[in-house]
């Protein structure tokens, strides 16, 4: 493949990466890209802040993750966590 082809389907590659909905997490109200770990001083103000994020929807919640510290997820109605990348971490 040549070189002009392969940088092609790279920019394809990740143009399409982008536009995925769990790795593009938009933009918070000053316009800069949200944060993808948020940290709190307790659980309680960790899942408070995803509560609120999720419109006042009930958070998931990851008490034991396989990577990182103990987290909440912002989550609809349904409790499906919001796919914005966001981890509201406390501890």
């Amino acid at each position: 493949m040549r070189r002009r082809q392969r940088m092609s389907v790279m920019v394809e590659y990740i143009s399409s990466a982008m536009s995925d909905d769990y790795c593009h997490r938009g933009s918070g109200p000053s316009g800069k890209p949200k944060l993808h770990f948020i940290q709190y001083n307790s659980q309680q103000a960790a899942r408070d802040g995803a509560f609120h994020a999720g419109g006042k929807n009930e958070p998931a919640h990851h008490a034991h993750p396989k990577e990182g510290k103990a987290h909440y997820h912002a989550a609809d109605k349904s409790g499906n966590i919001i796919k914005d990348g966001v981890h509201h971490c406390y501890g």
